[in-house]
């Protein structure tokens, strides 16, 4: 049955898809970590292309991280066919990301970091700069268009794209938001106990209270696009990119917090959009939008 659609929720919860789902990105995921806690692959020295050339086995390293992409079309295929493909494809092409919406997805970040850098400075009283220093400048550009692709849209194709449809047939969009926001923390935690990481020996808990708070900004953005996979993948660029980041610590997370109490309380638990819907989520009424 074609249940992929090109809105925010789909026709139904899905659950042995979602666990078949799940099964291979995990699985993947715990491939990529096994390999490297027992030490038969080594965090490589340099970044990107060049790394294999200290050893050409680095290739399983991405393949293995990138689950949630390929457990979103291996299951979509398996279960709707190249229908269910160009329709889960579609997402990233959906053509419902106003300018408003574009903005909102590329400074909304930077917003909040900002105003948490200006808090911290005005608490501390210590000269935090406001800026991160890239070196060369135009070096920001290609570590966003870097995150865009490796970590916005290989993992937003799976869980935004993929799950996040599918719980929203069955839980509003802040239940399903948390519980994806539990999930989407999980996926990461291997990260911890790899030398070398980027989350190695950091604030597991303040972490994951600070993913779970991303995912429900990232369901918002996402449902008010209509189910938009480049929006989200954007932002998720963002996240990684952290543009404006210069001192983050619990006053990110604290406004970070307020502001999502906001976006919650303005746009409703619901489906987090403010104009009143029908039916959402049905082919046939998402290209007539």
């Amino acid at each position: 049955m074609d249940t992929q659609t090109v809105g925010y929720k789909a026709k139904a919860f899905e659950p042995r898809n979602l666990a078949f789902y799940f099964l291979i990105a995990f699985g993947l995921q715990a491939l990529h970590y096994g390999l490297l806690i027992t030490g038969v692959l080594k965090m490589p020295s340099v970044d990107g292309p060049a790394a294999l050339l200290e050893d050409p086995r680095l290739i399983i390293l991405p393949l293995a991280a990138w689950g949630p992409i390929i457990a979103a079309f291996v299951v979509t295929g398996f279960t709707e066919g190249k229908p269910g493909v160009r329709a889960l494809w579609g997402c990233f092409w959906n053509r419902n990301m106003s300018t408003r919406w574009l903005l909102v997805t590329l400074l909304f970040l930077p917003a909040v970091e900002l105003a948490a850098g200006l808090v911290s400075r005005l608490l501390d009283g210590q000269d935090y700069p406001i800026f991160f220093s890239y070196d060369p400048p135009w070096s920001i550009l290609l570590s966003f268009v870097m995150a865009f692709i490796f970590n916005g849209v290989f993992e937003e194709f799976g869980w935004r794209g993929y799950v996040l449809p599918r719980f929203q047939a069955k839980w509003n969009a802040l239940s399903s938001s948390i519980i994806l926001g539990v999930i989407w923390a999980a996926w990461h935690f291997g990260q911890w106990l790899v030398p070398g990481s980027n989350l190695y020996q950091r604030n597991i808990w303040l972490w994951t209270f600070g993913t779970i708070l991303l995912s429900i900004v990232i369901t918002w953005i996402f449902n008010n696009t209509k189910g938009s996979v480049l929006a989200v993948s954007l932002f998720h660029g963002m996240i990684n990119t952290g543009t404006f980041w210069f001192h983050m610590d619990w006053r990110f997370y604290v406004i970070e917090l307020l502001v999502v109490i906001l976006i919650v309380i303005i746009f409703g638990p619901k489906n987090m959009v403010r104009q009143k819907t029908g039916p959402v989520g049905i082919l046939t009424e998402a290209k007539a939008a």
